[in-house]
């Protein structure tokens, strides 16, 4: 029924919930998985964004690795949340 989910994220215990759903129902469905996580940061200089976005990279890699999600399954990038979403969604 669905051939891609794409689950956004945070890197929190809540986090970690959200993608323990989507798994489910992405193998409910063979489904692939995209997860994907936005860091709101925008109005920030481009080299402190690269900084937040340096440092979110371990805990995205830990809670995704609990659960087996290959590297290519996982998008990282600064933006507003909502229009990253979107534009990952329909690419």
């Amino acid at each position: 029924m669905y051939k891609t989910i794409l689950c956004a994220i945070e890197s929190s215990d809540e986090g970690k919930h959200v993608l323990s759903k989507a798994i489910k129902i992405a193998e409910k469905f063979d489904s692939r998985l995209i997860v994907i996580n936005v860091l709101p940061y925008t109005f920030l200089p481009k080299d402190y964004q690269k900084v937040l976005k340096d440092e979110a990279i371990p805990k995205l890699e830990k809670l995704t690795s609990e659960f087996n999600i290959l590297k290519k399954n996982k998008i990282l990038k600064v933006g507003k949340p909502y229009d990253v979403i979107c534009t990952e969604a329909v690419s």
